[in-house]
């Protein structure tokens, strides 16, 4: 009995805490009738960790009322009725087995309720992570398409309007990657969607960015600007050629930078790139 009754009052107090923490979780993120539902569930089960013996005391009358009906009725044989045996004794079921066993079979019933929910629980945790990952990969592309473009600038004079958040595309992009930043923080179940959703915000305005600043070039931007990028186009092509002569290179590298900076700033990080290649190139020759 005493191990019955253990048995009902640790998966009942089980049970009862996770209710309470579903309830809490649920509150936080104002999901109303799921924490209903919560509070519902350990308020029937807490009585059940506080008082293990309900069961079997319900079990004990149950037992009782049964015994006085079938002791009542043996005094009135009727069909079916089980007649004394050989020795004059009548056969009677084994009420206190039959109860214990219905606690055994309720407490495995509330232990196996527990279990599913927890494993559910975990199932579906393990999910969201698995999904928050992919979105990171995601985001993670673009972040190191759009840096690639950033260090290298010099190198994509062809498709300055990445640079340019005057371009509607452009600012666009940089809508998107504030949102997906700031949607990638919270990390709780309920955001999981609103960072997908900025994820595929960013991927489209990235295809949508690039696209349209390979197509357009230096095309959107005055004439006068545009003759400075090709002047900065042709000073790279000298600076990146292993057969001139040395000091000639280095004054095409410091002609392409002033030439570009006079149409947009040039990120320190695209500077000290291309000057590192440049210097790279200038040692081997």
């Amino acid at each position: 009995m005493q191990l019955t009754e253990a048995v009902l009052a640790f998966t009942a107090t089980l049970m009862t805490l996770f209710c309470a923490v579903r309830a809490f979780k649920a509150f936080a993120v104002h999901d109303v009738p799921a924490a209903c539902v919560a509070a519902g569930g350990g308020l029937l089960v807490s009585p059940v960790a506080l008082r293990p013996a309900l069961f079997v005391e319900l079990t004990g009358r149950l037992q009782e009322k049964l015994w006085d009906e079938v002791a009542s009725s043996a005094s009135r044989p009727a069909r079916g009725t089980p007649r004394p045996g050989a020795d004059g004794e009548t056969f009677t079921l084994p009420w206190a087995a039959i109860g214990h066993a219905l606690c055994i079979l309720v407490g495995a019933a509330v232990l196996l309720l527990a279990w599913t929910a927890l494993t559910a629980q975990v199932r579906r945790r393990r999910a969201r992570q698995l999904r928050r990952k992919a979105l990171e990969r995601r985001h993670d592309t673009v972040l190191d398409a759009y840096g690639d473009f950033q260090v290298n600038l010099l190198d994509n004079l062809d498709r300055l309007a990445l640079a340019d958040v005057a371009v509607p595309h452009t600012a666009r992009l940089v809508d998107a990657l504030d949102a997906a930043r700031d949607a990638r923080i919270p990390t709780g179940p309920e955001s999981l969607e609103a960072y997908r959703k900025a994820v595929t915000a960013l991927e489209t305005a990235w295809t949508a960015a690039d696209h349209h600043a390979r197509v357009q070039g230096a095309d959107f931007l005055p004439h006068d600007d545009r003759r400075r990028i090709k002047q900065a186009q042709a000073a790279l092509s000298v600076a990146a050629d292993e057969h001139g002569y040395l000091p000639q290179r280095q004054l095409a590298l410091r002609r392409a930078l002033q030439l570009v900076e006079t149409v947009l700033p040039v990120p320190r990080t695209a500077v000290a790139s291309l000057e590192a290649a440049t210097r790279l190139s200038l040692d081997k020759a």
